[in-house]
């Protein structure tokens, strides 16, 4: 005789483990790939060379704008960690769409400069 009085579903809670794993896998993606992009971002702006291009004055813009959205994203990964529940699945969404929007225009603005 079954004598729990509520039933249990263990291949459920194992697929909630495994969800979780994926989670905090696509997370740590997320942290290490925003950290590579700052180190990037950084490099560019402080390199003399984009500078130095026949319009400075677009990519001294493109630049900043470049550093706006690497500053963003670091807020975003930075609160996601801290987040608890709904708002930290949000936050880590919102953080991967930024982190795929910085990667375009990190390009673009690599390619303005060469």
């Amino acid at each position: 005789m079954n004598n729990r009085p509520y039933v249990t579903n263990p291949s459920g809670r194992l697929g909630a483990e495994e969800a979780q794993r994926v989670d905090e896998q696509l997370e740590k993606h997320i942290e290490s790939r925003s950290k590579d992009l700052e180190n990037q971002v950084i490099a560019l702006a402080e390199s003399p060379f984009p500078r130095l291009r026949s319009d400075p004055d677009s990519i001294e813009e493109a630049l900043e704008g470049l550093l706006v959205k690497e500053a963003r994203l670091r807020w975003l990964v930075r609160v996601a960690k801290y987040s608890e529940g709904a708002n930290r699945e949000a936050m880590w969404h919102e953080a991967g769409r930024a982190l795929a929007h910085l990667e375009k225009t990190t390009e673009a603005v690599y390619a303005k400069c060469a």
